[in-house]
């Protein structure tokens, strides 16, 4: 498991308090339809990305990896009112390009990747409902073929919907991306945009274990 050092400077959404969190791993029960307690869930993770590079062309690549998701306290033991705040503490995903080799998915370190878990505007007033979660993630792209790191200024925004259970383990989502998304190198980040994310594709997974969490990527 990497560790980051850096703290960030820049905050998507409120910041979710750590201290006396518990790591959660294998065997944490995932009750439906109930408000856990706070918590750090070390999860598996796999994606479809859609990139396109300007001259070049599209590329998908299928990633898989773990995250770290701190949780809040709920603000009601009840599942009909209760909205929880999430940050994402760390992300490793790796994919497997045919032209560009390796890709390496992490956070950027310089930005809190936030979201939350609440009902849906449109389901408000029902009595028992799903809910809907969302993240805002700043990610950065690793292709250490062509010493290249690409990152994104605009959110990705990740969303799962009809939440029947937090974490939403074994739920596919999508990215919300209005056609094309840009993603800057590090070396010219204030130039053009180097490459384009299209379309992207997830499934959170269940619950690792400690050891698990060194392995799966």
């Amino acid at each position: 498991m990497s560790t980051t050092t850096q703290e960030p400077t820049i905050y998507y959404g409120p910041k979710v308090n750590t201290d006396d969190v518990p790591n959660r791993y294998v065997g944490t029960p995932v009750i439906p339809w109930t408000p856990p307690v706070p918590g750090i869930d070390n999860l598996g993770i796999s994606s479809v990305d859609t990139f396109a590079v300007p001259g070049v062309g599209e590329f998908t690549v299928e990633f898989n990896g773990w995250v770290r998701v701190v949780r809040s306290e709920p603000t009601s033991q009840d599942w009909a009112p209760a909205e929880v705040y999430t940050n994402l503490l760390e992300m490793r995903m790796v994919g497997e390009s045919d032209m560009f080799g390796p890709i390496i998915v992490t956070l950027q370190p310089e930005i809190l990747s936030t979201g939350m878990i609440r009902n849906p505007r449109t389901e408000e007033g029902h009595e028992t409902r799903a809910k809907a979660c969302r993240m805002a993630v700043a990610a950065q792209f690793q292709l250490p073929k062509l010493g290249l790191q690409l990152f994104n200024r605009e959110p990705i925004e990740l969303t799962i919907d009809n939440v029947k259970s937090i974490p939403p383990a074994g739920a596919p989502g999508k990215g919300q991306i209005y056609f094309v998304l840009p993603l800057f190198s590090r070396s010219a980040p204030d130039g053009k945009p180097a490459a384009y994310l299209t379309s992207l594709k997830f499934r959170m997974g269940g619950y690792l274990t400690a050891s698990e969490l060194q392995s799966v990527a």
